[in-house]
C-alpha cells in the first residue's frame, strides 16, 4: 500500500500563510506596546513635574516672575516648555464664592443669590510653555475651564461672581468648603511622534496634581 506524504515546499508554504495572517495581529500589538509604553514613561514623569511644581505653587512661588518659571523649565528639561514647544504648564487656583463675595461683586443687590454661588470659581490661571499649542486641531488648555483674566493672570471679583466662564469644572473631583482653595497643577504635553492614526487615540500626555 502506497503512504502519501505531504511535500516539504506544501508545509512551507501553509506556514507562510500562517506567518502573514499572524503579523496583522503582531504588528498593531507591538506598535500598541511601543506607543502606549513609551506614554507611560512620559506620563510618570510629568506626574512627578506636577507634584513638585504643585508643592511650589502652594507654598506661595510666584510663578509670575521670570526665576520660577526657570525652575519650571528645568524641572521639565526633558519636556519642551519653551513658547513654540511642545509642552505647556497650566496652574491654577480654585476657591468656592460665597454670598458675600457675592454681595461685594453686587453692591447694589446685597443677599441675591450671584451666577456662580457656591460654585467653585478661579481666582487665578498661569501658563508656562508653549500657550499657543494645539493638538489635533484644538488648543490646549486647563481640564477644568479657561477663566477670563485680568493682565497679572487673575479673575476679577465681579467675573468670580458673575461670570460662567469663571466656574470650575472641579466638583467631580474634589469638594471644597467654604473658606477653603485648591491649588491646581497640569502639564500637557503633545506626542506626535508617538501616534499611529485611528489606533493610538489623541497624540498627548496628561498629568496633574491637586494640593
Amino acid at each position: 500500500m502506497k503512504i502519501l506524504r505531504k511535500s516539504p515546499h506544501h508545509r512551507r508554504g501553509v506556514a507562510i500563510v500562517e506567518f502573514t495572517f499572524a503579523l496583522v495581529f503582531l504588528i498593531p500589538l507591538l506598535l500598541g506596546v511601543f506607543v502606549f509604553g513609551f506614554r507611560l514613561v512620559r506620563s510618570l514623569q510629568m506626574q512627578q513635574i506636577v507634584r513638585d511644581l504643585g508643592h511650589m505653587y502652594i507654598r506661595g512661588v510666584n510663578f509670575r516672575n521670570p526665576g520660577p518659571q526657570q525652575n519650571a523649565r528645568t524641572l521639565a528639561q526633558s519636556f519642551d516648555l519653551s513658547p513654540g514647544g511642545q509642552s505647556l504648564i497650566v496652574l491654577s487656583q480654585i476657591r468656592i464664592l460665597q454670598q458675600s463675595d457675592c454681595d461685594a461683586a453686587n453692591p447694589a443687590s446685597p443677599g441675591v443669590a450671584c451666577t456662580n454661588l457656591n460654585s467653585p470659581v478661579f481666582t487665578e490661571q498661569l501658563m508656562i510653555g508653549n500657550t499657543s499649542l494645539a493638538i489635533n486641531g484644538v488648543r490646549a488648555r486647563s481640564a477644568f475651564g479657561t477663566p477670563p483674566l485680568k493682565a497679572d493672570c487673575t479673575v476679577s471679583s465681579t467675573n468670580q461672581a458673575n461670570s460662567q466662564s469663571a466656574a470650575a469644572a472641579f466638583t467631580p473631583v474634589m469638594t471644597l468648603k467654604a473658606g477653603e482653595f485648591a491649588y491646581v497643577a497640569e502639564m500637557i504635553t503633545a506626542t506626535p511622534a508617538l501616534n499611529i492614526p485611528g489606533f493610538s487615540g489623541s497624540p498627548q500626555v496628561y498629568a496633574r496634581a491637586i494640593f
